[in-house]
Parts: C-alpha cells; structure tokens; sequence
C-alpha cells in the first residue's frame, strides 16, 4: 500500500510538473508572438534582395471587357550596406541596367528617408521602379492595426505624403502585414499629361530574430495619359531575402565612396562639369575591394571622362542606343506600346522613324555598357538587341 501511495504521489507531481512546463511554453511562445517588430541592422552587415516586377498592360476588348496582357519581368538585385549607426544605409540597385548608389536611413519602424550627401534627411526614401521600403511599415508595438504615414518616392512632390491603413495578418516569430493606401492617388506630369496609382497593397513577412523584412508582395494599378487614350499597367512587385552577410571593406570608406557616387550622379545629371575633377579624384581614392562598389566607381570615372550626361529636354541626347526592334510606320501604335513598357520598367526607351520604317531604342548612352545590353537580352531573349550609333 505504501509504494501505491509513492507511485501515485510521483504520478501526481510529473502531472504538475508537466501542467507548469505547458503552461510556461505556452506563455513563452505567447510573448514571443507579441514582441516588436524591429529593424535592426549592424555596421558592416550587407543584406541582399531579389526584386521581381511584373508589368501587364490591361486593355479593353471590344465587349468592353478588360484583358490582360502577358506580363514583362524584371528582376533586380538590391544591395543594402549599414555603414553606420541608427540604421544608416548605403543602396546598391539595379536601375536601367546598372548599379545606382544612394544613402538611406531607415528608423527601426520601417520608415526610410533618403540622405543627401551631408547626410541631411529628404522628404521621402528611394523609389527602385515602383519599388520603396516605405511600404513595409512596422507596428509601433504589438498593435493589431494602426495608422501610418507613408512617404512614396514614386509620387512627385506635393503627392509622396499618404495616410495608409496596416494591419497585423499574422502572429509568430515571422509575423506578417498588410498596408493599403488611398484608393486612388492622381497627378498632372511634367508633360501635363494625367497619371495615377490606385488600389495599392502591401502585404510582406518580417523575420523578428534577424530583424530583416523577410518578403514582401506589392499590388498596384499604375495608369497614365497617352495621344491615343489612358493606359492601364497591373504591377506586382516580389522582394525576396537572397542572403545576409557581412563586408569586409571599412564601413567608412564605403560610406565616404556612396557619397562620391551621389555627387557624381548629380554633377553627371546636372552637366556641372565644373564639379567633375574633385569627384573623380574622390572615386579614386576610395579605398573599396568589394567587386559590386568597385563597378560602380568604374562606371562612373568611365562617365566623367566621356563627359557629363546632359539633362535631357526634348529628344534623345548621346552617341550610342540599344536597337530592340524595327518595323512599319503603321504599327506604331504597337511601337509605342513597346516603348511605354520598356519607360514603365526603368529604361529611357524612345521611337525613331527613318523613311517608313519605326525602331525601338533604348538611350542614349555615351559607352556601350555591357550590363545594359546583358539586362536587355536576358529581359527580350527573343530579340536580336544590338548597340547603334545615334546623332546627339
């Protein structure tokens, strides 16, 4: 009887026992659902994303139906580099078919402004296509849904500050969100033609032990005014974590060589040839390994020494375009068509007539850059894409 009692006495104890153990499980596991929601990246970190854009224009069938068209892809590698505290960034990203540097700052809520080269804060971060980290905010603390401010970098001045409405979709060490925006943002462009973005969301992962937006779906209607009518375009834009590492270049330096970098995109944009000599000497001596940052001082020393890219007015301005297709002067609907996707993508693709015949370019460019006529065919595979001397 008495061993009964000490065998019953144990099973009763290991019951307690396995009772607190469930109970202490379950509020761990409770808690780490809740907590905040981070960014937190460390000097020296460099974290690499894979942005997919999709493009499919949206016309309407003779039974006023939409249809929507095959979709064009592009994918782009972005790079991000903290080089310093508070989250403070340098941009590598793929923009018509090269690497552009830009300085960002990013607060632990996912709200990013871009730097300019005294490191003072823009109104807005830095838009990749219709691309920008802005549309992944975080919550405050553990709110289920709260109001957030969005910059929108692809919006003009007077339009980039939007009210959006997030919410938590789900809880767990990798909690995800939705943002929506106003139903329809509306402008008037530089060549006061009618433009629009309606129906955005947002809805991405963020990964609470790295500190990292994991992934990241991006849905919007993007339409603009043509000669011959309204155009629509169904984006969807994927970002997807590729891999976190570290440099082993001085944070430093990497930030002295991204603000070299930005005054040579403006000097070159602005045509202040004036400014281009100090800066080459700077791109010179930064003392950068890494083969991506390397490229790009490469790229532009190779700029300078061509001259300065002339802002552009009114018509292609260069030497050199990327020849994507040819054809009669009566598919230039279907021409333009061409073009405005290849505009929507990223590229400065314009129409060229000779005699009765249409071609579509891609430039000007003062070098025939490989990595613009690589993006091109690995986009086009189907066409035969080659580099043509174009009058300035």
């Amino acid at each position: 009887m008495a061993f009964a009692a000490r065998i019953k006495n144990h099973a009763a104890t290991a019951a307690v026992i396995a009772a607190l153990l469930v109970a202490a499980l379950g509020v761990t596991a409770f808690v780490l659902a809740l907590r905040p929601s981070r960014l937190n990246f460390d000097v020296g970190q460099l974290i690499t994303y894979r942005l997919r854009s999709e493009i499919s224009e949206v016309i309407e069938t003779p039974e006023r139906k939409d249809q929507e068209l095959p979709p064009l892809v592009q994918e782009n590698d972005l790079h991000l580099i903290c080089v310093g505290p508070d989250n403070t960034l340098v941009m590598l990203a793929e923009i018509d078919g090269r690497d552009q540097i830009s300085l960002l700052t990013m607060a632990t809520n996912g709200s990013t402004r871009e730097l300019d080269p005294a490191s003072r804060p823009l109104d807005s971060g830095r838009a990749v296509g219709f691309f920008d980290f802005n549309l992944l905010p975080l919550p405050p603390g553990s709110e289920q849904v709260w109001n957030v401010d969005v910059a929108y970098a692809v919006l003009p001045p007077g339009k980039r500050s939007l009210q959006g409405k997030a919410r938590r979709t789900r809880s767990g060490s990798s909690p995800e969100f939705q943002l929506k925006l106003p139903s329809s943002v509306e402008w008037i462009g530089d060549d006061q033609r009618y433009r629009q973005i309606r129906d955005l969301t947002s809805q991405y992962r963020f990964n609470t032990s790295k500190g990292v937006i994991e992934e990241a779906v991006i849905k919007c209607v993007a339409g603009y005014e043509r000669p011959e009518g309204r155009r629509r375009h169904k984006l969807r834009l994927t970002l997807t974590l590729v891999s976190i590492g570290r440099i082993t270049d001085d944070p430093g330096q990497v930030r002295d060589l991204a603000i070299a970098g930005i005054d040579a995109q403006a000097a070159l944009a602005a045509g202040r040839k004036e400014r281009l000599a100090a800066i080459a000497q700077r791109l010179n001596a930064a003392a950068v390994q890494d083969p991506r940052l390397r490229t790009l001082a490469q790229t532009l020393l190779s700029e300078i020494r061509n001259g300065p890219r002339p802002k552009p007015v009114s018509g292609p301005q260069g030497l050199w375009a990327v020849h994507l297709a040819s054809g009669p002067a009566e598919l230039r609907s279907e021409a333009q068509r061409f073009v405005d996707n290849l505009t929507t993508q990223g590229f400065r693709a314009y129409l060229a007539a000779q005699g009765s015949t249409l071609s579509v370019l891609v430039g000007p460019y003062y070098d025939r850059d490989p990595a613009v006529i690589r993006s091109l065919s690995q986009r086009y595979p189907q066409q035969r894409v080659t580099w043509v001397e174009v009058k300035p």
